[in-house]
């Protein structure tokens, strides 16, 4: 078993009554698929809370809380934890998202382990110019070393900021591209570069998505085009 005290899993918590299904499904996933490696829970709370919000997060290990307001949503959540944990590697997960199988953790942390600096991901979307969508990917559960989000050019305090962030010609994944780094998306077996995305067995919105470490709302039936 892998131990990794300085492995961070953030998520991003949203006070409101249209979230409450979503924070259930995170906390559920967690506590029945160990993760199979030491680490930090970061919530980041994205509004004001109350006793009841943290208490529900008590039974999973080593948590800890941020509070914030709600300014850029899920991005300016991640990057805030970014910049105030230390940690040499920050899985991040909004709040749709949660992990699918137990062993999650080392998963990812093993792919980071085997390639090293690089941005990582359980989806990628290859993109849809007719949309201005670029190939990216998806925020929904990702990973990388806060370093490299922290050097991300804009601080995303707008809700208009977040698409250019996760899609946009200056996306994250693009940026990370272009600095020379991998972009890559793991399955359970495998690490796949930009250009072999469509190609994952299983993986998002590919036959029965049992190669997805992680998923989200686009991962539940009916799927989105």
């Amino acid at each position: 078993m892998l131990s990794d005290s300085s492995v961070a899993v953030v998520y991003v918590h949203v006070p409101l009554p249209q979230y409450q299904t979503s924070t259930f499904r995170y906390v559920e996933k967690c506590k029945a698929f160990p993760p199979s490696i030491e680490h930090r829970n970061i919530i980041v709370f994205n509004g004001p809370t109350t006793d009841a919000d943290r208490n529900f997060f008590a039974g999973l290990p080593n948590v800890e809380f941020l509070q914030r307001d709600n300014s850029g949503y899920d991005i300016g959540a991640f990057q805030y934890a970014a910049r105030t944990v230390p940690a040499d590697l920050m899985v991040f997960f909004g709040a749709a998202g949660y992990p699918r199988k137990a062993g999650w953790l080392e998963r990812m942390v093993s792919a980071w382990q085997k390639h090293g600096n690089a941005l990582y991901g359980s989806m990628g979307n290859t993109g849809d110019q007719r949309f201005n969508v670029y190939p990216h990917v998806r925020t929904t559960g990702f990973w990388l070393q806060p370093e490299l989000l922290n050097e991300y050019p804009t601080q995303v305090t707008t809700p208009e900021q977040r698409y250019p962030f996760e899609h946009g010609p200056n996306c994250l994944t693009m940026w990370v591209h272009f600095k020379g780094l991998k972009t890559l998306i793991a399955d359970w077996n495998t690490e796949y570069e930009w250009g072999q995305w469509n190609q994952i067995p299983n993986g998002f919105h590919q036959g029965d998505q049992s190669g997805l470490i992680t998923g989200d709302r686009l991962t539940d039936p009916p799927y989105y085009g």
